[in-house]
């Protein structure tokens, strides 16, 4: 058998050879024959060639060396320096040679070699060197007992076992460990082949005078060495056992072991064992994955200690998807972490048999079981539930029509669109309206798209934070857009490294449907344009619901026209601001103020010439916010700011407009806000807009020009109560003064 083998391994290696004098020898080499390339190596091995060359040599022998080479090698095993090269040439070659020179060399060599050459006759198994080996295990030296110990094990033969056994006899404790780790290898070996001479070995290690990490390997050998009711007998033994040790390697072991005799021992064990046992045991069940554990584990899921409890809760998905009834009835247990628990568990299983149970909750009479069902759909994202879930949201409770109606939202495809507008218009309750417009704008946001050419990339520039390399990359950005990516990543993979070594940054300006927008992100973050927009049926279906709906269903439906930004739905909101229901119209002028898009400032002016208080404070701050969106000139938005300012009473809106005021950056931006600069409510904010719009008139085209009439609001601006804004003012009005010059 051993010759069959290793003709089996000499071709493999001469194959082997093959390749690796192609990858590892020099260019030459390549079309040399292996044997003259071999005798070539060999010649170096018996040369005064370098360390290094012989180093070389050892290792491409153990790729094509033939038997002519054992011998060069084998000279070097003595060596102090070369010995451990020439085991690794030696080890992989198939011929029984080597394990002669290997078996010489026990007598021959000494001390770290000698250790080298004992693992090497482990490794290749050499049963002729068990009384040898045997010998050494009583040597002075500790290491070349070691080794030859682990050697033995590696070995594997039942008289290797014995060797060892009688060694560990008189061992001194601190050699034992390498006895112990040589029995354990031995074992292992022998299972398969000789069970019993295994056990007998085993047996030895699980005795109680051994180390905890012995005992515990010892317990699994002698388990999986044994087969039938002697296993059994020894599995129930330990698993009823009070040394936590043995008890946990068993129950380890169990995962090793098949068969319905071993889940019966756990099952057994479980009920009476201490808390710390049930846990292991529990979840060793959970791992067999056998449906005959159900009962034991669900009789500990129902009572007792706590942490038992939530342990077979958890375990019970796992054991069998049969399991779904017996956590609905935990579901509802008085303890409410022992019910959240077995909600947990419950929505982690998948199958129709679960998808069964949630139904069966549904159809309930019970509000609660038909509650936890609604939810239990939603958390295992269960499809094809249209049905059930309209028929719930007729259901005589109105939280469960809300709760029914919040699921469809999430489950809804774009053709089931109008049938959520309809359950809108006929929800009652105030929740169950509110569930309906969420489902509704939810789909809304689900089912929007990137639109075609409504992006427009303006400016988009890469590089250092503050001072530093920067790099236009304007046009990549819209390549990016026009390829259907609303995304963009910050990267050097994407824009290269304007600034080597230091942290970068993306800053995009871009316009939506005409409304300007900016963002920024660090170095490899994302940024996401808004650019969604909502299928052109949806609003139509929407507008032409709010058209026949009232008082909060109709409400409802303008707030999420309101979220699509539509100019339908903008028409809509406006048509509204005059509904002759109180509680629609000041809905409507709300949401009028708040529209997203420059598109409604025209109506929102209107209103800010209401006589009604509260509409004109919402039409103020809405121009105030709407008047900077618009894609027009500074003229225009300046214009826009005159027209309004005298409208802007109270402190909180003068805030706004001064906030607003600095993205204009002119002189007659400049102009408003200045005399803001007087009053005490708005001071700071008011600085901060000069010095804002001073900081970009001095960088301009035009700086010399404007420096002179910098100067007063920012000796006045320099006043600030903020430290840092008053430096600023500061440094620009000594910058003004140089340029006025």
């Amino acid at each position: 058998m051993r010759n069959t083998v290793m003709s089996k391994n000499k071709v493999m290696v001469l194959l082997a050879a093959v390749v690796m004098a192609s990858l590892v020898l020099p260019c030459r080499a390549q079309t040399v024959p292996a044997a003259s390339e071999m005798g070539r190596l060999i010649g170096v091995l018996k040369s005064d060639a370098t360390y290094e060359a012989k180093v070389t040599a050892c290792r491409q022998l153990s790729f094509i060396g033939s038997e002519r080479a054992v011998a060069p090698l084998a000279a070097l095993l003595g060596d102090e320096k070369l010995s451990h090269m020439a085991r690794y040439g030696l080890e992989p070659m198939p011929y029984g040679a080597v394990d002669d020179a290997f078996l010489a060399a026990l007598g021959q060599v000494k001390g770290k070699p000698l250790v080298g050459v004992i693992t090497s006759i482990g490794v290749r198994g050499d049963v002729r060197a068990i009384a040898p080996l045997g010998k050494l295990l009583t040597a002075t030296d500790a290491d070349i007992v070691e080794a030859a110990a682990r050697s033995l094990g590696s070995i594997g033969t039942a008289d290797a076992g014995n060797v060892l056994q009688a060694g560990l006899a008189t061992a001194p404790a601190a050699r034992q460990w390498a006895f112990y780790e040589g029995m354990l290898r031995c074992g292992e070996k022998l299972t398969a082949g000789q069970p019993a001479a295994a056990a007998a070995i085993y047996d030895v290690l699980r005795a109680s005078d051994k180390p905890h990490h012995v005992r515990a390997g010892g317990v699994r050998g002698a388990l999986l060495a044994r087969q039938g009711r002697e296993r059994g007998q020894l599995l129930g033994e330990y698993l009823r056992s009070n040394d936590y040790i043995v008890f946990a390697a068993a129950v380890q072991t169990t995962q090793e072991l098949a068969g319905p005799r071993v889940t019966a021992a756990l099952a057994a064990a479980l009920a009476d064992a201490p808390v710390d046992h049930q846990l292991l045991i529990l979840q060793a069940m959970a791992e067999r994955n056998d449906a005959a554990a159900l009962e034991a584990v669900y009789g500990l899921a129902k009572s007792g200690q706590k942490a038992v409890r939530l342990a077979a809760i958890k375990a019970l998905p796992d054991i069998a998807q049969a399991t779904g009834p017996v956590l609905v009835d935990l579901m509802f247990d008085a303890d409410g972490e022992i019910a959240k628990a077995a909600q947990d568990s419950f929505a982690a299983m998948s199958g129709p048999q679960a998808d069964a149970v949630v139904l069966d909750m549904l159809g309930s009479s019970e509000t609660a079981r038909q509650l936890r069902a609604l939810d239990l759909m939603g958390r295992r994202r269960m499809s094809g539930m249209t049905d059930a879930l309209l028929k719930a949201s007729r259901d005589n409770d109105e939280a469960v029509r809300s709760a029914s109606i919040a699921l469809l939202g999430d489950m809804a495809e774009a053709g089931q669109f109008p049938m959520l507008v309809d359950l809108l218009l006929k929800a009652s309750g105030r929740s169950e309206i509110r569930a309906a417009e969420r489902a509704i704008s939810s789909t809304c946001t689900r089912e929007a798209r990137l639109g075609g050419g409504n992006i427009v990339i303006h400016k988009a520039v890469y590089g250092a934070v503050g001072e530093g390399g920067r790099a236009n990359v304007t046009k990549q950005v819209a390549q990016m857009v026009e390829s259907g990516s609303a995304s963009i990543t910050a990267s050097n993979a994407g824009f290269g490294d304007p600034a080597q070594g230091v942290v970068k940054q993306l800053q995009i300006e871009y316009s939506v449907e005409g409304v300007r927008q900016s963002v920024t992100v660090r170095e490899n973050d994302t940024a996401t344009l808004a650019a969604s927009v909502v299928p052109a049926a949806f609003i139509d279906q929407l507008c032409a619901a709010a058209a026949k709906a009232s008082g909060e269903q109709k409400a409802a439906l303008l707030r999420v026209l309101r979220t699509t930004g539509s100019p339908r739905g903008l028409a809509a909101v406006v048509a509204a601001t005059k509904d002759a229901d109180r509680t629609v119209a000041d809905e409507a002028v709300s949401l009028l103020c708040g529209w997203p898009t420059a598109e409604a400032l025209g109506e929102v002016l209107k209103l800010a010439e209401a006589t009604d208080t509260k509409t004109q404070i919402l039409a103020v701050r809405g121009a105030i916010r709407l008047i900077p969106l618009q894609a027009a000139s500074d003229a225009k938005k300046l214009a826009g700011f005159a027209a309004i300012a005298p409208r802007v009473q109270r402190v909180e809106e003068k805030r706004l407009l001064l906030g607003a005021l600095g993205q204009v950056a002119t002189a007659e931006s400049l102009a408003i806000a200045a005399p803001y600069l007087d009053d005490a409510g708005t001071r700071n904010e008011a600085s901060l807009a000069v010095v804002t719009i001073a900081e970009a008139l001095l960088k301009g085209p035009d700086a010399a020009k404007q420096a002179a009439g910098l100067i007063a609001p920012l000796e006045k601006a320099g006043r600030a109560n903020n430290a840092d804004l008053a430096k600023r003012a500061g440094d620009l009005l000594a910058e003004a003064k140089k340029q006025a010059r």
